[in-house]
């Protein structure tokens, strides 16, 4: 992928003691994050690098993130975190990079205490996105529905666009009770029409690549 380089962050750590003062910076490829509050971070680099973020990521220390476009941001996981890890080869280089990503307790909780967390919200992905939020709140629903309900939701401002790098996230604001009593009301008000026969709901197969591709 060419300039692929320039869509990278970097994640830089600092850490004093009364005798010695250290700095390690790691390549981030990509984020999801509320303020300061990280929630999803996937970033490479050597064996030293990556075992002090990770240590510093379990931790709980802060961390400044650099945006490709310069843009600095403060930022932390907060308590239990979990850092997934792996390594992946470099062609013409001999030793492989480590590659780790981290994962706040509250994204690891998806879809629980009124919090859907959606990786790409773009136009299209939307059937995606309506998969996405009726799996993880378990709503019994059909995609035809999807394009109506997430409307009222945007209308309501129930869809908050949060900060990312390589993707498009947002957070759905709304508790699996209040989906429920909302598509009832919609059902009974006729905009959310049942489906003619009592077969199986077929749902489309999504590729990861569709979860993982880059905004438009």
């Amino acid at each position: 992928m060419q300039n692929a380089h320039l869509r990278l962050a970097r994640l830089e750590y600092q850490r004093s003691t009364s005798k010695t003062a250290t700095s390690t910076s790691v390549h981030v490829s990509h984020y999801m994050g509320d303020g300061e509050e990280a929630h999803l971070l996937s970033f490479f680099g050597n064996d030293a690098e990556v075992a002090a973020i990770s240590s510093a990521i379990q931790e709980n220390h802060r961390f400044q993130l650099v945006y490709p476009d310069g843009a600095k941001q403060r930022i932390g996981f907060g308590s239990d975190p979990a850092c997934y890890k792996g390594t992946f080869g470099v062609p013409g280089e001999k030793r492989s990079l480590r590659h780790v990503i981290a994962v706040s307790s509250v994204l690891h909780a998806n879809g629980s205490a009124g919090l859907s967390f959606i990786l790409n919200d773009e136009p299209h992905t939307q059937t995606l996105v309506w998969a996405t939020l009726a799996t993880l709140l378990g709503l019994p629903v059909v995609p035809e529905w999807g394009t109506h309900m997430l409307e009222a939701l945007r209308r309501a401002k129930k869809i908050v666009p949060i900060s990312g790098i390589a993707c498009a996230p947002a957070v759905v604001q709304v508790t699996r009770n209040e989906m429920l009593e909302w598509i009832g009301r919609e059902c009974a008000a006729g905009h959310l029409p049942f489906p003619e026969t009592n077969d199986p709901i077929s749902w489309p197969s999504f590729e990861p690549q569709e979860a993982l591709a880059l905004p438009s």
